[in-house]
């Protein structure tokens, strides 16, 4: 008698078993990337480091290129009837813009990169950090092989700002300050105040007041004795009556 085949049927997956393992499943995978994502190659150290210095990086710069543009603004609103031909590496205000937006830069992509450990950034950021140091090494050999054009170049700059002086109100403000600070006048000496028009000598035939004499910020004695306000006339003439100044 040949034995009796029993089949047998699957039963059925219920629709809650169905979510049940679906939902097993989505757990494991959400398991799986939440811990893909908490393992980071970077010391949380290091990490948080990199990322408070690039923070002050960051606003330093905005705080910068912010000043910068107002003050750009701000002069060429105030002072539009002033010569537009001046050269502009000698406007502190393009200066400002141009370091704090590199500044900003930087200390964005390391913010960015160090937090999220974004490799595009990280990338950006060590890029410019390398291109800042090979500039910085090409600057130190152009200066030991061409010493001497690197001087001339150096004091023609100087001149321009002497001869620039009433031309850019923030020229001239950076000017009176590092006189006054290192008690000096003129770049080699008070006589470099002849190069600009209102000091020269010759302007005394179209009836300048400051023919023959430095800026207010040469004098010695700016103040009088009481320490009362300043006197910006004090230079008035200094060259012509050879009086002392610093």
């Amino acid at each position: 008698m040949a034995p009796v085949q029993r089949t047998t049927r699957s039963r059925p997956i219920s629709l809650s078993a169905h979510r049940h393992r679906s939902g097993t499943m989505m757990s494991r995978r959400q398991l799986m990337l939440v811990q893909h994502y908490n393992t980071s190659e970077i010391s949380c150290c290091v990490k948080y480091t990199i990322f408070g210095f690039n923070v002050l990086f960051w606003i330093i710069g905005f705080a910068l290129l912010a000043v910068g543009v107002w003050a750009h603004f701000e002069k060429n609103s105030a002072y539009s009837h002033l010569n537009k031909a001046s050269k502009f590496y000698l406007d502190p205000a393009i200066f400002l813009i141009f370091a704090g937006s590199l500044i900003f830069l930087i200390g964005f992509s390391g913010c960015v990169g160090a937090l999220r450990e974004n490799t595009c950034f990280l990338a950006l950021y060590s890029t410019i950090i390398g291109l800042l140091l090979l500039a910085e090494m090409a600057l130190v050999v152009l200066i030991f092989a061409s010493k001497d054009w690197i001087t001339q170049e150096f004091f023609t700059r100087l001149d321009d700002t002497v001869i620039m002086y009433r031309d850019d109100p923030d020229l001239q403000a950076l000017i009176d300050w590092v006189q006054i600070y290192f008690k000096c006048c003129g770049m080699r000496s008070p006589n470099d105040w002849d190069m600009n028009i209102y000091f020269n000598k010759s302007s005394q035939q179209f009836s300048s007041p400051e023919a023959g004499g430095v800026p207010y910020s040469c004098c010695k004695k700016m103040r009088g004795v009481d320490g009362g306000p300043i006197n910006f006339f004090c230079g008035h003439g200094a060259r012509l009556f050879k009086e002392v100044i610093s």
